[in-house]
């Protein structure tokens, strides 16, 4: 028996663990959901692509190729030195003016002055900028589940402590009609209760409209349904740093990295290309003119060598390319600053509303105290026979006022904590 019981405590914790859904729970799920997480596969997918290229360059280039020319005019022999060797019995007719080549080139690059680590770097630098760029774009996320989270806890609140102000007016609603019955009270009384009645539910049905408004966008952002899902109120816990972590300061970060890799690859352009190449090609005519003067017969010819390439007119415009860079990386430098002068003051704001909300609460406890106390009052005066309807409404209703401000104070403080969390990060 003991065992059962033990399993059925267990069962039912996980099943209550199961049911509840935290403020950090819909930060994950609202990422997981959002279209922006496929951007990183694309991402990677195609800087995978981009590096194979690059390292794609220092595999052996080779080039296929064929032509049939005719020419108006070819190298020949004058007719003088024609004449002498036909004396001789040696015909020399020149080389033919239709040609013909089937050619294979082969080049194999050797060094290229940094070229492609630079753009392997460059690629690299451009794919972590992107990734900062879309780590800012989901971070803002965060505030707006946040704001749909504590709203409905806001409403749930609100109306559970309107629904105890419902079921104090119609306990005091019976109490009158009691009165009524007796003469003591007039129906007129009992209209005026039912008609606050009747005003407190309606104000409790527009929150619930509310609530379900919150809950069906925060449902959208997640990709889920939250439906019986209790949601847990975050603890009251400020950031214990106010050192500030923010995507938005990786992502300068990120922006200053590819300016440093733009301006290697700027330096590694100005730079000579040495390779080896090889040349094959069977036609006609071949490498050696004479034999092709002689006879028309295609033949096999090839040629390897060293190749220097060296582009100057990269010179040019090196100097201001690197001057456009280092204004970039002032312009980056100039943004990281500004970040962060709007965050301090984000802080202090946020700081200064924290404070002042505590206040508020402290406050807020003796002002539910003392509308209590005048309420209960009230009411005693009704189970007595002292019948002012107007008086005993306006104390229930002052009451619902303290008790629905201290509801918000506590969620407002509750939402700027995590507010200045998402301001610093922590």
């Amino acid at each position: 028996m003991r065992r059962i019981t033990l399993f059925l405590i267990a069962l039912t914790l996980s099943i209550m663990a199961q049911a509840q859904l935290t403020l950090e729970q819909c930060h994950k799920l609202a990422h997981d959901n959002w279209p922006l997480i496929k951007q990183y596969g694309i991402i990677e997918q195609s800087s995978s692509y981009t590096l194979s290229n690059i390292m794609h360059s220092w595999l052996p280039q080779v080039n296929i190729s064929a032509q049939a020319t005719y020419q108006n005019n070819v190298p020949s022999f004058p007719d003088q030195m024609q004449n002498m060797l036909a004396a001789s019995g040696l015909e020399m007719n020149g080389l033919a003016k239709d040609q013909y080549r089937m050619q294979a080139d082969v080049s194999q690059k050797i060094f290229d002055g940094g070229k492609a680590s630079s753009e392997r770097a460059l690629t690299q630098a451009q794919d972590a900028e992107l990734k900062a760029q879309n780590d800012v774009d989901l971070y803002t996320l965060n505030k707006r589940v946040d704001e749909l989270f504590f709203g409905i806890l806001l409403m749930d609140e609100r109306i559970k402590q309107t629904n105890l102000s419902i079921e104090m007016l119609n306990g005091n609603l019976d109490k009158l009609q009691s009165h009524v019955r007796n003469g003591i009270a007039t129906t007129a009384d009992e209209n005026l209760l039912t008609a606050e009645i009747l005003t407190v539910e309606q104000n409790r049905d527009n929150m619930q409209w509310v609530r379900m408004s919150y809950q069906q966008m925060l449902e959208i952002m997640i990709g889920q349904s939250i439906g019986d899902l209790y949601l847990v109120k975050p603890q009251e816990i400020e950031p214990a740093t106010s050192i500030v972590n923010r995507p938005e300061l990786k992502l300068i970060d990120a922006k200053i990295g590819t300016i440093q890799a733009r301006e290697k690859a700027t330096n590694a352009s100005v730079m000579p290309v040495i390779s080896l190449f090889g040349q094959a090609f069977y036609g006609y005519p071949g490498y050696n003119t004479f034999e092709a003067m002689l006879n028309r017969k295609w033949s096999l010819n090839a040629m390897v060598g060293v190749r220097a390439q060296w582009s100057l007119s990269s010179l040019y415009d090196r100097k201001n390319n690197l001057n456009k860079l280092n204004t970039a990386r002032q312009q980056a430098e100039l943004q990281r600053n500004i970040f962060l002068l709007n965050n301090s003051l984000e802080v202090v704001k946020e700081n200064n509303e924290i404070s002042r909300l505590r206040q508020l609460i402290k406050s807020d406890a003796s002002i539910v105290d003392l509308r209590r106390n005048v309420r209960l009052a009230e009411e005693s005066k009704l189970r007595n026979g002292v019948i002012d309807i107007h008086r005993l409404v306006e104390r229930i209703t002052d009451e619902d006022t303290a008790v629905q401000a201290r509801i918000i104070h506590n969620i407002e403080l509750l939402k700027t904590i995590y507010e200045l969390k998402n301001t610093v990060n922590q």
